[in-house]
């Protein structure tokens, strides 16, 4: 059995306007069309759905069943609709905001994993109200945070937990250590990232004296691999970067201090999470 989807609608329209003048009102059709529809699925169904008297057309017990199921469908197919259309045109572009930065670079590059040409980008802001700001506002498809962040608005999960390590010259009197904490890094210059997000705190508040150098990618070149290739300056690495090579002339001490060694969160509109639910899959595989 197939009931057309037109016959549906005018029986879900029949529910909620009562007479067949204001459904044909409502749907630019006629009367005499209206009726027609509604034996053709009292047929098809094999059952009586309305009341006819001379002047007047009601639904009994039977009709107002099957109205409340073609009220549900007809929901579904508009809903159905309303989302695919969103989702094509949200998935034209991705934007996440970030308090880090290594998360920020693996959800972008997930998001083009599962979508293709996607345009994606990342901006780094370590203050999260400007972050879930922005998600409202849709500047941002995503954000990621440093904690759970659940409401009737947004849902989260979690991405990966990341964990740091100074990198050390080999002759560096602190080279021999299993494990450091960034006090004992007080004084030293280091070459850093020019976006690091919430870290920008922590080691201005956790190294005392402590100098920073700040590069700036350019041109796919890294430019942490290039100086300490180079130098005896000390820098930080993610134990989540895959694509960067310890140089011979360096160790990697972990950190011990907990604000370093952090989980992070990935966020999005509750309204929106089918929409990103195969990206939000992604992430969750490299998590594991």
């Amino acid at each position: 059995m197939f009931i057309e989807t037109y016959i549906i609608r005018q029986l879900a329209a029949f529910a909620d306007y009562g007479t067949l003048t204001r459904v044909g009102e409502e749907l630019g059709i006629t009367q005499p069309t209206i009726s027609r529809a509604m034996q053709k699925l009292e047929a098809e169904l094999g059952v009586q759905l309305f009341d006819r008297t001379k002047n007047r057309i009601t639904l009994n017990e039977n009709g107002a069943f099957a109205a409340a199921y073609a009220k549900r469908i007809m929901a579904m197919q508009d809903e159905m609709i309303a989302r695919t259309r969103e989702r094509a045109g949200l998935q034209k572009k991705f934007a996440v905001g970030s308090v880090a930065i290594q998360p920020a670079v693996c959800a972008v590059a997930a998001a083009k994993k599962c979508y293709g040409g996607i345009e994606a980008r990342y901006e780094i802001d370590d203050d999260e109200s400007h972050l879930i700001r922005a998600l409202t506002d849709d500047a941002y498809q995503m954000i990621i945070l440093l904690h759970p962040f659940d409401d009737s608005v947004f849902v989260s999960q979690k991405y990966f937990s990341e964990r740091l390590s100074v990198m050390l010259p080999k002759t560096h009197p602190l080279a021999s250590r299993t494990s450091l904490a960034l006090k004992e890094l007080a004084g030293e210059t280091f070459a850093v990232y020019s976006e690091v997000g919430f870290w920008e705190k922590v080691k201005r508040e956790k190294i005392p004296g402590a100098q920073f150098i700040k590069l700036v990618p350019h041109g796919g070149a890294d430019p942490i691999t290039a100086i300490t290739a180079a130098s005896d300056m000390p820098s930080f690495i993610s134990d989540r970067t895959t694509a960067f090579t310890l140089p011979d002339n360096r160790v990697a001490i972990p950190l011990s201090d907990s604000e370093v060694n952090v989980s992070f969160y990935a966020v999005c509109k509750r309204e929106n999470e089918a929409v990103w639910r195969e990206l939000l899959d992604e992430m969750q595989k490299e998590a594991e």
